[in-house]
């Protein structure tokens, strides 16, 4: 999947037990939270550098996750 959009930090899956901020990826109609393969998956810091950027990110979409492979900076 591809999917182009700005990197924003939201609070997510609020009133739960899982509710924490992510790094999550605004595109005009949809929002998913971003991690890296290996990224750990409360907070991953390689995905954390990107918030305030626009990029095209590129890989598996899983419930609303949106495990990257590869992306580009957009200017």
């Amino acid at each position: 999947m591809e999917a182009v959009g700005r990197v924003i930090q939201k609070r997510v899956a609020i009133g739960s037990k899982s509710e924490h901020d992510a790094v999550v990826l605004r595109t005009g109609d949809h929002e998913y939270a971003l991690r890296t393969k290996r990224g750990d998956p409360w907070w991953d810091p390689e995905m954390a550098r990107l918030i305030g950027k626009k990029i095209k990110a590129i890989g598996t979409l899983y419930m609303g996750l949106l495990i990257v492979n590869d992306w580009k900076e957009i200017d």
